[in-house]
């Protein structure tokens, strides 16, 4: 049954709410994948454009998102899992352009339309006049459109460079590209030659003010002459020595950016490096690929969805600002608690969630903040963290008061609230061994931590640990808890089993890969790890083989909503329904994946520069709320509130029996709320009546 909320909107002052439900059914689809962290999201921005106060951004398996202010990020429907590589504006129509020969062009930000040109070339830059657009890409790939939907190839005799950028200002086209090649089109579709054979490669070329620049993988960046036949390096030279892949600016100022590369150039002047800048706000170090200016500031952004502001102060230096700072440190494990999520992972992090959508930086002893946590597991009684070099941390399930001063009306009312310290009060504790520490399990009043050299370690209470004796060297990555006891895997294949944590026994498991993962799932035990191997049992002595159909790591497992979930190397994520047969279904990011977690309906994936990804694999079933509905100047406004990831579609008609479907909209927001502006009906009724049909 589907929940939704109804409201009315009479000629009256007054609103209704009732409770309805309906007998549609939430389809099982492919997970919806969101960024969790970093925030408001770490897709790789490979390109961006500007245009009508809109920034849209464009990156990894077909990713757009847009802003209208900076702040917030609405994702956006592509169509397609390709690689973006460049977008640009053709009038008021976007055009991006990548993987494959992907083109798409929308009128709407909720219709992208897919243009496949039938070629593997990758289309890396596609500019635009008023009237015409050219893609340029691999092996020397040109092509040509007046409406973004229909493309003619066009050659650049003679050229079989790859290209990495197009520019368009002054009636010219510019393609920059490997080796140094220049290559310039005007109104007619004849290329001309301007340069070649360099020993570095351009990486973007731009029309600034009334030049053409280029920048280029050796550091420098070059400005063209006004016939364009000319190019030489702008001086004073940047000073860089990595490799640049952004440029903006305006009549007096250029930026470039790169590999830990934030140069700026005011007035012709000497260019100052950003990152070093003595300021209070330099540019983080990073890798950028995208810049811009926009009116009163500069924007980038790169790798893992770093976004910077740079702000220019009077007469003084470029200040610059990020509006979020997320944790980007590697995350090696994440586990769920019956309240809360837990990930851990480089300079002894260790991350809370809730919801699995706003995480929290816990704080640890200083004697584990250069430590690698590796593992992290247990319940609301207690959370064990492990990681190299013999480090351990225990968060115990303590009881104290949290004191709170809320306002009722006037007056300060003065609230004490039990409160309990697990995952978030952490205790640095005694390891009998240095070595390595990865696997962490518990079940009943037992811990079990395993690690490198077949170190096995047990805990009654998390705090004291005694070392037992594995009849393996191996490295062991993981345990797991099971009816019959205990099961630990890792290196060269190796499989342990236990029925008291205390005595153990190899198993002949048939493989000498990696087991890195193994848990206790659904009835059965799941061991995932080296090659794509997949392995089932339920007694950890007896193990099948499963074809996975990927070559790639597997480094967590979990079960959610009726199917199995493994995550792996280079954003590989498999599902199956009975963990024999694995389908590929990907996911936002090609980061290497190593934990996974889930509440039971939710889905959360942790790894590489603090990645979390979360996907809602059983649809919430609470009802939208609305809050709020107000009818002004033409418009409607509504105040919806429910959990995030919601999406519905807003009905309406003039009885409670017939309904028109409205736009479907999704509950993005990390507070759960959604602000609807839309324009009313100019023959509104009488009386119209709104609900929210939860959708799939």
């Amino acid at each position: 049954m589907t929940a939704c909320r109804l409201l009315s909107k009479a000629s009256m002052p007054w609103l209704l709410a009732l409770w309805c439900s309906f007998p549609e059914c939430l389809s099982a689809q492919t997970p919806r994948w969101r960024w969790s962290n970093p925030a408001p999201h770490g897709a790789n921005v490979q390109g961006m454009a500007y245009e009508m106060g809109l920034t849209v951004q464009i990156g990894e398996r077909g990713q757009i998102y847009t802003s209208e202010d900076l702040a917030f990020w609405e994702p956006r429907a592509s169509g397609t899992t390709n690689a973006l590589r460049a977008a640009t504006f053709l009038g008021s129509r976007l055009l991006v352009t990548g993987e494959n020969g992907t083109v798409l062009y929308a009128d709407s930000l909720e219709d992208f339309q897919l243009v496949s040109l039938g070629t593997g070339n990758w289309l890396e830059g596609v500019a635009a006049s008023g009237t015409l657009a050219v893609a340029v890409g691999d092996n020397a790939a040109v092509y040509s459109s007046s409406d973004g939907a229909a493309w003619t190839a066009e050659a650049i005799p003679g050229v079989t460079n790859w290209l990495r950028s197009v520019a368009y200002g002054g009636n010219n086209f510019v393609a920059v590209g490997e080796g140094g090649l220049i290559a310039t089109r005007g109104n007619n579709p004849t290329w001309t030659v301007q340069a070649n054979g360099q020993p570095f490669h351009f990486n973007q070329v731009r029309y600034i003010g009334s030049q053409f620049f280029a920048v280029a993988d050796n550091g420098t960046c070059w400005a063209g002459s006004v016939n364009l036949r000319t190019w030489t390096p702008v001086s004073p030279a940047p000073g860089a020595t990595n490799p640049l892949h952004a440029l903006a600016g305006t009549n007096d100022s250029l930026l470039v950016a790169g590999q830990n590369e934030v140069r700026l150039q005011e007035n012709g002047g000497a260019w100052m490096n950003q990152i070093t800048a003595t300021t209070n706000f330099p540019a983080p170090a990073w890798t950028y690929y995208s810049a811009s200016y926009q009116g009163s500031l500069y924007f980038l952004a790169g790798r893992s969805g770093m976004m910077v502001e740079g702000f220019k102060t009077n007469a003084g230096p470029t200040l610059w600002v990020t509006r979020t700072d997320p944790i980007r440190q590697w995350l090696w494990d994440v586990a769920r608690t019956e309240n809360f999520y837990a990930a851990a992972g480089d300079y002894g992090t260790i991350l809370t969630s809730e919801d699995g959508v706003n995480w929290n930086l816990e704080l640890v002893p200083d004697a584990v903040t250069n430590r690698v946590f590796l593992g992290i597991g247990g319940s609301s009684n207690g959370l064990v963290a492990a990681g190299n070099k013999g480090a351990l941390v225990f968060s115990p399930n303590l009881i104290t008061n949290i004191v709170s001063t809320n306002l009722a009306g006037t007056n300060w009312i003065v609230v004490t609230n039990p409160v309990s310290t697990v995952g978030v009060v952490w205790n640095a504790v005694t390891a009998p061994t240095t070595n390595d520490l990865h696997g962490v399990a518990r079940q009943g009043g037992q811990w079990i931590v395993c690690g490198a050299g077949g170190t096995i370690l047990t805990s009654a209470d998390g705090t004291n640990w005694a070392a037992q004796t594995a009849p393996t060297g191996a490295y062991l990555s993981s345990v797991a808890a099971f009816p019959g006891g205990w099961v630990a895997t890792g290196d060269r294949g190796v499989a342990l089993t236990s029925t008291n944590g205390t005595n153990w026994i190899t198993q002949t498991t048939g493989t000498t890969n990696w087991l890195y993962r193994v848990r206790w799932l659904n009835g059965r035990l799941v061991a995932v790890g080296e090659n794509g191997t997949i392995l089932t049992g339920t007694n950890g002595a007896d193990w099948a083989a499963q074809a996975s159909g990927s070559a790639r790591w597997l480094n967590a497992v979990e079960h959610v909503g009726g199917n199995y979930y493994a995550a792996g190397n280079q954003g590989t994520v498999l599902i199956s329904s009975n963990a024999a047969q694995w389908n590929s279904i990907g996911t936002l990011t090609q980061k290497s994946l190593y934990g996974a977690a889930s509440d039971g309906s939710q889905l959360v994936l942790a790894g590489l520069e603090g990645a979390v990804l979360r996907a809602q694999i059983v649809p919430r079933q609470t009802p939208v709320n609305f809050q709020r509905f107000s009818r002004a100047a033409g418009q409607n406004l509504i105040s919806f509130a429910g959990k995030t990831d919601q999406r519905f579609t807003l009905q309406r008609g003039t009885n409670l029996v017939d309904w028109s479907n409205g736009v479907t909209l999704e509950l993005l927001d990390r507070s759960g709320t959604l602000l609807f502006l839309e324009a009313a009906d100019t023959n509104a009724p009488p009386v119209e009546f709104f609900r929210a049909l939860l959708a799939p």
